[in-house]
């Protein structure tokens, strides 16, 4: 009689582990220890999931700064970990320009204006 295929038992999920820690300059620079655990099915291997901590680390152990910038008119689409360059003008003829990530967005409206509030990382 012919052997037939038979799906195998279910086993436990492997569960994959990285990390990546700063050094005490790098600590102490950015206020302190923080920890950031992540939990995803897509890591395949613990080399993956060091490849990953390691990049987090490179992005978030420098300082960051943040600008809210106000505007009332916004003619193109945006959306979170877009990079933007937005003029703010200090006099009639001075202006800086900031270039960054919008972080976060925020849209107020009222039965006369709206008003949408960019959060960048420079």
């Amino acid at each position: 009689m012919p052997v037939r295929y038979s799906e195998p038992e279910q086993t436990e999920p492997k569960h994959y582990h990285g990390e990546a820690e700063a050094s005490d300059a790098d600590k102490a620079e950015t206020g302190g220890e923080k920890t950031l655990q992540i939990s995803s099915c897509l890591f395949q291997s613990n080399e993956d999931a060091e490849i990953i901590a390691t990049a987090l680390l490179a992005r978030l152990k420098d300082k960051k700064e943040y600008e809210e910038i106000q505007t009332e008119f916004c003619p193109v689409p945006i959306e979170r970990r877009d990079t933007v360059k937005v003029e703010e003008y200090i006099s009639p003829t001075k202006s800086i320009n900031h270039t960054g990530l919008v972080r976060g967005m925020r849209l107020d409206i009222t039965q006369t204006s709206q008003n949408l509030t960019l959060i960048i990382e420079e």
